[in-house]
């Protein structure tokens, strides 16, 4: 049993199984009790209600979203560091080279990347990740929880559909 991954908490997956309405009692139980029916049942199960926020259509994309870790729960000490291995990727990016960076070789910059590609929820690991598969042609995936994905859907959708109202000369009285 590889899923949940154990950075999802209890109230985590009692919020997935409210959402996926799952016929689960959660009460009274502890979190490996929990996990434990949470797994039963999604094995034993096959359909399950689709939800557009987390971008989760069927049962082997549920059992991905468990695997991975938890993006939503990540320590002070541990999105510093990532936001520090981050930062000096951009910075090998801009300047084309190791030089001021932590990396002592190309090897150790693309691990570092492996290693943060889990956390694309951060907005700096996306940037840096983009800027090092753009620059030194790789397809590093940057993966991003489903309700990130959503919620930058939804902020791409808006940016297309808003309209911008340009005046070049003249005078205007606007009323709202």
């Amino acid at each position: 049993m590889d899923f949940p991954h154990k950075s999802f908490s209890k109230n985590d997956m009692i919020e997935l199984i409210e959402i996926f309405r799952m016929d689960i009692d959660y009460f009274d139980l502890s979190k490996t009790k929990l996990s434990s029916k949470l797994v039963r049942y999604i094995q034993e199960h096959e359909e399950f209600t689709p939800k557009k926020e987390y971008f989760i259509n069927n049962k082997d994309e549920l059992i991905d979203y468990l695997s991975k870790p938890n993006q939503l729960k990540v320590s002070t000490y541990q999105k510093k560091e990532i936001m520090y291995i981050s930062k000096n990727i951009i910075l090998y990016c801009r300047q084309n080279s190791l030089y001021n960076t932590t990396f002592n070789d190309e090897n150790e910059l693309i691990e570092s990347a492996q290693y943060i590609k889990f956390y694309g929820d951060i907005p700096t690991v996306r940037r840096a990740l983009k800027m090092l598969n753009e620059k030194n042609k790789l397809d590093i995936p940057i993966i991003i929880s489903p309700k990130v994905k959503f919620e930058l859907n939804n902020r791409n959708k808006l940016k297309k559909e808003k309209n911008i109202i340009e005046f070049k000369y003249g005078s205007f009285i606007l009323f709202g």
